[in-house]
């Protein structure tokens, strides 16, 4: 067979992911061996942990590198011959090197065993990839003359590109390093050896391993004391590397992550330093290399959770390159300057001053013809004390938010301000378009009305968002920082009074002040059902009872409503209440029972299977009944809360409540159970903003949360992201996340919809509904990294040294969390 014919058969490259299409790549030994001259020292053209690298040559001249496996390599031959294989063989990126093919055969030979000669099948493992014939960045960088900062910056970015790639499809690589990076005739990246790569299941974030392998000075300290994997394990090494990269210095100590290297890198890579290295690069250049240095300082965090993120880190370096089509004022430079300095800087993923960082500075528009579109961006601040902000346009006819924005965001906190554009039948054309931010400290005395305009005596700092309008195109890496909530502000949809989302079928149930039902199915982004329940008087609750596909609603004319939702046909109709709003209905979990609650302080327990007969009514509130809700765990159990400012817990068959939880001096709105860590609360939120976490059975309050929050209106427990999202009268939802010690306020989110009055979340995703006054939103909840920020000391020391304290630079104490792992060490 002419084995040089089947080679070109295939050099062409595989279908993403599918070897089965296509002729093989798996090669017969002999072929390899004719390529290579029977793997002579004279094709011998490197070394790596799992075997020796040599070159092969084709009849056409083509050149290709055959790896041919160690039998004494630190993990077994087969084992790294199946995880290159599997991991790698159908990808195919810029950045990432082309395994082309293999050969794993076996070959009949004599060979002694136990004092005795046998013949054996004896099988030899072997892996071909692309040629390229620079060599590794480590030869690159280190052994030769070295290379110019484009050339570096350019290396940097295309090792960023490869390992997103790598994540996105579920990859660790786990031994990130400059060996490890090989370079194209035009210097173009590409990620190499991946005999220890590991494939992540999507519902995993990390995993444990009591055979720990690695090369010193790369491994992320819970790899190597704990045997703790994950993407951010990646993202460690990747930091070392971005720093030797940027510095052209090797990480030459013996200490197993790198510490010291990495503290000689925070210590000496000042600004001066920088701008003494590199005497003939401009000031936009040396900002890129100190932006590298602190990525690659950030990237090396102790705790892996401060780490970026890869999306991250890749629009970052992408925005390093880029420049705005128009002037921006920027609110902090990073030279040494007190003043505001109007420049045409690069696009970085976040602006920041001393205290609020703004990501991203561009605000991109996925356009759709006559549909509302939103964009999402977020402020981050980094100081103990609170900041206003104002958001400013030349333009606000085009925007359906509501501007001039004023808002305020609490210490330590990230607000996330969600912009939302109005229909436009063509994409617009408009170039220049921008949104102003201005921002200023607000002291206690100021908080009530803090506005930046109005807080004399304080800096005011201003920054330009850039406003871009696009076509709608699939995902982007900046999609994690920039989720756009989908906005429905059709008049069916505004003000809304509950949500209720189906857990099998696409739908959002809403009801509303115009007395009307829709549902919405959020697949289609069409509207499934419309009727009108009471033209006259608001519905205040509509839920779905599933096991009977029906719907069920409560009107201010004190009828309960019920429906088939397939058909819209009305089952049954009767009279809850005289004439008195039924303000919330819920659905036993496992009964045939349904509450209702009015404002005239009654609750009743109607039984659908006995002809929708009232089984009971409680009374004990003194004011009205806001909402009520079955316990999960208990179907002969319900709480109700009340204007009263109380809470009771009731029993189905009692009309004597079974305990009351008092204590906030304002009426409870809304109530929720949940079950954290296995432990059933009742979360309640006030009318005053608070928003409370009782233990039912020991009937305390365990957790109180304020925030800043005008009146607590809905709340829900999202049990996937294990977070409580409460929604205020100032149109805003508050994300607490659950903790050892309690619930921490981690995002702000300004829908700008007007008062939310209604929560829900839709199962299995990350994803949240609100229904607000002017429309209701759908929206992704990610958790945006508090990155770390630089400040500019007085005594002017480098201001790479504020990104972490003193604590961040000592090896973290993981004594007590050491385990007995199995560890192998590469050579550097």
């Amino acid at each position: 067979m002419n084995h040089s014919c089947r080679w070109n058969q295939f050099q062409g490259g595989l279908p993403q992911r599918n070897i089965s299409k296509g002729p093989s790549p798996d090669l017969p030994l002999d072929f390899l061996k004719k390529m290579t001259d029977n793997f002579s020292d004279e094709r011998l053209i490197g070394k790596s942990a799992f075997g020796n690298l040599y070159k092969g040559i084709l009849a056409d001249g083509t050149m290709i590198v055959v790896k041919k496996l160690a039998e004494n390599s630190p993990i077994a031959r087969d084992k790294t011959f199946s995880n290159e294989v599997q991991n790698i063989m159908a990808l195919r990126h810029g950045n990432i090197v082309k395994l082309v093919g293999f050969c794993h055969e076996g070959q009949k030979k004599i060979v002694q065993k136990e004092g005795r000669y046998i013949l054996a099948d004896i099988y030899e493992s072997l892996l071909c990839y692309e040629y390229l014939p620079m060599g590794s960045l480590h030869k690159n960088l280190f052994e030769s003359n070295g290379m110019d900062w484009n050339t570096r910056f350019k290396i940097i970015k295309g090792i960023c590109q490869g390992l997103l790639f790598l994540h996105r499809v579920g990859i660790i690589h786990m031994d990130l390093k400059p060996q490890n990076i090989l370079l194209g005739d035009d210097m173009e990246p590409k990620i190499a050896e991946f005999g220890i790569s590991r494939l992540l299941d999507p519902e995993l974030t990390r995993l444990n391993t009591q055979d720990v392998m690695g090369t010193y000075g790369y491994m992320a300290p819970e790899y190597l004391h704990r045997g703790e994997f994950s993407t951010q394990s990646d993202i460690y090494g990747l930091g070392v590397l971005i720093l030797e990269t940027t510095t052209g210095k090797k990480n030459g100590k013996k200490d197993s992550c790198g510490r010291e290297y990495i503290y000689e890198v925070h210590c000496k890579w000042t600004d001066d330093y920088i701008a003494s290295k590199h005497r003939s690069l401009d000031g936009d250049f040396l900002q890129q290399i100190k932006a590298c240095i602190l990525l690659g300082l950030k990237c090396v965090h102790i705790d892996r959770k401060m780490r970026p993120s890869i999306e991250y880190i890749v629009d970052t370096l992408n925005g390093l390159t880029s420049c705005y089509s128009c002037p921006l004022i920027a609110p902090e430079p990073l030279a040494y300057s007190s003043r505001p300095l109007i420049m045409k800087p690069p696009e970085p993923l976040a602006w920041s001053s001393r205290r609020l960082i703004v990501q991203p500075p561009k605000l991109r528009f996925s356009f759709e013809p006559k549909r509302l579109i939103s964009c999402s961006f977020s402020l981050t601040n980094t100081t103990d004390g609170h900041i206003a902000f104002m958001l400013v346009t030349e333009n606000p006819r085009i925007y359906l938010t509501k501007l001039p924005l004023c808002g305020l965001v609490l210490p330590n906190c990230i607000y996330t301000i969600n912009v939302t554009m109005r229909e436009h039948k063509e994409q617009p054309s408009r170039t220049g378009e921008f949104l102003t931010l201005r921002s200023s400290t607000a002291r206690e005395e100021q908080l009530t009305n803090a506005h930046p305009d109005s807080l004399a005596g304080d800096e005011v700092k201003e920054v330009r968002l850039c406003v871009v309008c696009d076509p709608q195109e699939g995902t982007t890496s900046n999609q994690s920082i920039q989720s756009a909530a989908e906005i429905i502000a059709s008049q069916n949809y505004r003000q809304v009074l509950s949500v209720d989302v189906h857990s099998n079928k696409p739908w959002i149930l809403t009801s509303n002040w115009r007395g009307c039902v829709c549902i919405w199915n959020y697949q289609t982004k069409t509207e499934e059902k419309y009727f009108e329940v009471s033209a006259d008087e608001p519905v205040f609750s509509a839920t779905f009872i599933e096991r009977e596909e029906w719907l069920v609603a409560g009107g201010g004319d004190g009828y309960i409503y019920v429906y088939r939702y397939d058909t819209m046909e009305e089952i049954k109709s009767f009279e809850a209440n005289d004439g008195r709003d039924i303000r919330s209905l819920a659905t036993s979990p496992t009964r045939t029972f349904l509450l209702s609650a009015s404002d005239d302080h009654m609750i009743k327990i109607w039984d659908w299977k006995d002809s929708w007969k009232c089984m009971r009514t409680f009374l004990g509130h003194g004011n009205c009944v806001t909402q009520v809700m079955f316990d999960l765990n208990d179907s002969n159990s319900f709480a109700s809360a009340s204007l009263d400012h109380t809470i009771k817990m009731w029993d189905i068959y009692s009309t004597t409540c079974n305990a009351t939880l008092d204590g906030q001096p304002d009426g409870a709105l809304c109530l929720h159970y949940l079950t954290d860590r296995n432990e059933q609360r009742l979360l309640c939120g006030y009318l005053d903003g608070a928003a409370k976490i009782w233990d039912p059975e020991k009937e305390c309050c365990i957790s109180a949360e304020g925030g800043n929050a005008k009146s607590v209106n809905a709340l829900c427990w999202h049990p996937k992201l294990r977070v409580v999202i409460t929604g205020s009268l100032d149109g805003t939802a508050q994300i607490w996340k659950s903790t050892k010690t309690g619930y921490r306020l981690e995002n702000v989110i300004g829908f700008n919809l007007g008062a939310v009055n209604a929560i829900g979340y839709i199962q299995g995703l990350t994803r949240i509904v609100v229904g607000c006054e002017q429309g209701i939103t759908m929206m992704e909840i990610n958790f945006p990294q508090k990155e770390g920020i630089v400040h500019q000391e007085k005594n002017n020391k480098n201001d790479l040294e504020s990104v972490y304290d003193s604590t961040w630079l000592r090896e973290c104490d993981l004594t007590s969390e050491r385990r007995s792992n199995k560890l192998r060490l590469f050579k550097k």
